[in-house]
């Protein structure tokens, strides 16, 4: 056989070996595809429309994987629990000036702003609980403007007034301009180990937790109201019962207390003045009544025409009654003030003053 027989033997052998193995796998021909049906039928389509079929495949499968997706960040974020929740969240325009780094105990701003996280510690070191060996005297102290104008970095050192050292500088009650101090037990906040305040009707509490603001001025603004409330089941400092002691609110003005007054409540007030009013109409009455009597007497002495002495008879004919009146009012003024005055009375129904807060 030449090589040429030989080469065309090959390759029609190789041509017939193909077309069995296209057969058996619904493979392909010329002009289309071969796919095998259920049935067990073979169907011709055509290699555009299957591409574009497994496009859609492609495309639905994409779709379902997003929906997929939606469900998942939408049970991952949507809040419930505690969790996250997709909102909106500004992107703050910040300068060159803001800005702050873990520094100094804390974390330090750029222009003497802080925020200190550890011990009890109101001045130095060896201040408030943190300068004994005690537990659960955590604290939160945000200071802007430490030692205020006072401020320094440096202090000269020798005579020379270029030769410098640094200086370490401590937290003052008195000189930092603005402070928002948070302690989970104080030793005594009042104290002038602290913030040196006036005792007032609250009095001291030592060891209890406690925050203080202060700063030059303090504004506290309630779009729909404020609510100062007094009072809780148990304190945060040692964790006792406290649901039977009810402090009230001091309201001091220049630190002082010498002068602290209850503050009065309207309601009660308004009742005691009302009652007032009305116990001196009656009292009126009576002592108009004993007026005309007066004149009436008097008149009857120089009027010629009787008048006077008839309007006379007619007032004695009410002085039995008015004894009376007098007497009842005499009662009701005696029960009015049982009504609002607790010195005579520690169950006043109506006592205007507050049993718990005061001001100066």
């Amino acid at each position: 056989m030449s090589d040429d027989q030989f080469r065309a033997a090959n390759t029609e052998t190789a041509r017939q070996n193909a077309a069995r193995d296209a057969a058996s796998r619904g493979g392909t021909g010329a002009g289309g595809s071969y796919q095998q049906e259920r049935t067990g039928a073979s169907v011709l389509i055509n290699d555009s429309l299957n591409n574009h079929l497994k496009g859609i495949m492609e495309g639905m499968k994409i779709a379902k994987d997003e929906r997929m997706g939606l469900r998942q960040r939408a049970s991952e974020s949507g809040g419930l629990f505690n969790r996250s929740i997709l909102e909106a969240v500004p992107i703050y325009n910040a300068t060159e000036a803001e800005g702050a780094r873990f520094a100094d105990g804390g974390i330090k701003g750029f222009h003497n702003t802080f925020i200190i996280m550890g011990r009890d510690r109101p001045g130095s070191e060896s201040s408030g609980g943190g300068a004994d060996p005690t537990t659960h005297c955590g604290c939160i102290d945000i200071i802007a403007g430490m030692s205020s104008v006072l401020a320094r970095e440096t202090v000269p050192y020798g005579p020379d007034p270029y030769n410098k050292e640094a200086v370490l500088t401590n937290k003052s009650p008195g000189l930092d301009a603005a402070r928002v101090y948070i302690t989970q037990k104080a030793k005594d906040i009042d104290s002038k180990e602290y913030f040196n305040l006036a005792t007032g009707k609250v009095g001291r509490l030592p060891n209890r937790s406690a925050i203080v603001l202060k700063a030059d001025s303090m504004r506290v603004v309630g779009r729909e109201g404020i609510k100062l409330v007094t009072g809780d089941v148990y304190n945060g400092g040692l964790g006792m019962n406290i649901s039977h002691k009810v402090k009230g609110i001091d309201l001091i003005a220049g630190n002082n207390d010498a002068d602290l007054q209850p503050l009065v409540k309207g309601e009660s007030l308004k009742f005691v003045i009302d009652s007032q009013l009305e116990l001196t109409k009656d009292l009126h009455s009576s002592v108009s009544v004993l007026y005309n009597l007066v004149v009436y007497f008097m008149l009857s002495f120089v009027d010629p025409t009787g008048y006077s002495a008839n309007r006379l008879n007619d007032t004695m004919q009410e002085l039995p009654q008015e004894f009376i009146n007098l007497w009842i009012q005499e009662m009701n003024f005696l029960i009015h003030e049982l009504n609002y005055n607790p010195k005579k009375n520690p169950f006043a129904a109506y006592n205007f003053m507050s049993k718990h807060n005061t001001t100066n």
